[in-house]
């Protein structure tokens, strides 16, 4: 059995307890953000537009990541009840963008796979899904709010 010198054991206990402290302070910063989340969720279902019948929510908005972004969607959908949320991010050089279509929309006839793929094609990607979910992406920023128009 090896026996650690009374420092290295010290420097261990440290280590041990930093890696503890990072672990709580980014479990508060996830809170955090998922409170914001549902906070831009309810201002954004209530900006919806009507499109054919239904709500539509249609933004450009400012998240940390793909993932983040989908759970944005996910969350403004479920605060709007009934309808459709097409979402899209710029990332410096890259654009990611989500779309989410209720059963109502469905029935209606929007897809959010097909949503995604007119969308990509206006920016120089491509994407695709499912009938209630799709996700995608493209190179032409400059395009993004455009492509989002309802």
């Amino acid at each position: 059995a090896s026996h650690l010198s009374a420092g290295t054991a010290d420097f261990v206990q440290k280590f041990e307890t930093l890696v503890a402290h990072q672990k709580a302070l980014e479990q508060k910063v996830k809170a955090f953000a998922a409170k914001a989340s549902a906070g831009l969720a309810a201002e954004l279902a209530a900006k919806a537009v009507n499109k054919d019948g239904l709500p539509w929510v249609s933004e450009v908005v400012t998240v940390e990541s793909a993932e983040a972004l989908r759970s944005l969607g996910s969350q403004t959908l479920h605060k709007l009840g009934e309808g459709v949320v097409q979402l899209g991010v710029a990332f410096e050089e890259k654009v990611s963008v989500v779309a989410f279509c209720s059963p109502a929309a469905i029935k209606a006839g929007v897809q959010a796979g097909k949503l995604i793929a007119g969308i990509c094609g206006q920016l120089g990607g491509k994407g695709g899904g499912k009938p209630d979910f799709a996700t995608g992406g493209g190179k032409d920023v400059s395009k993004l709010a455009a492509a989002l128009r309802v």
